[in-house]
């Protein structure tokens, strides 16, 4: 009887071990692919101005206009399209939401290797925002599964690999 008796009182334990243990793997592998995912998406940046004139746009200014509009149109049509993405999160799990995110970035950015002209990469890029805006569902994710005395210290993490991840991608 005194076996079951230690057995119980340690069953809390272990059970909130393990959810401190499955709250820090959570929080690794949101961090990592905030992190992974923004510096992917800005990497490309400096050097698709250059991309763009091997594809025979010649003029300088030509070239800036289209390496601009393609650049902007991204987080343009991801910032139409965050509440449509957010109620499908809702409805069927972040987690689902930020694969399919990071999964179609990988598909898109791929396709790119396989344009002839300069606007297919603004296509490409129009088309990548429609299935973007995984940072706010992945800060979404940091903070539900934070213990409510951590919340801040994960959001802050997540927004910090979001930023980072940029500033080495450029």
């Amino acid at each position: 009887m005194a076996g079951l008796a230690a057995d119980t009182a340690a069953a809390p334990i272990l059970t909130s071990m393990q959810a401190h243990s499955r709250w820090r793997r959570n929080q690794f592998a949101v961090t990592a692919a905030s992190f992974i995912g923004f510096t992917g998406f800005t990497l490309v940046m400096p050097f698709l101005p250059v991309f763009i004139q091997q594809l025979g746009v010649r003029d300088v200014g030509e070239a800036a206009l289209w390496a601009g509009l393609s650049l902007g149109v991204t987080p343009a049509v991801t910032a139409v399209l965050a509440p449509f993405w957010g109620r499908l999160a809702d409805r069927y799990g972040r987690k689902l939401m930020v694969e399919r995110a990071l999964v179609s970035f990988v598909v898109i950015m791929s396709a790119m290797a396989f344009v002839t002209r300069a606007w297919h990469i603004f296509v490409l890029r129009a088309v990548q925002g429609v299935f973007a805006g995984y940072g706010g569902l992945t800060l979404a994710m940091a903070a539900e599964s934070a213990p409510r005395d951590r919340m801040a210290t994960a959001i802050g993490l997540v927004q910090t690999a979001q930023r980072l991840g940029p500033a080495l991608g450029r």
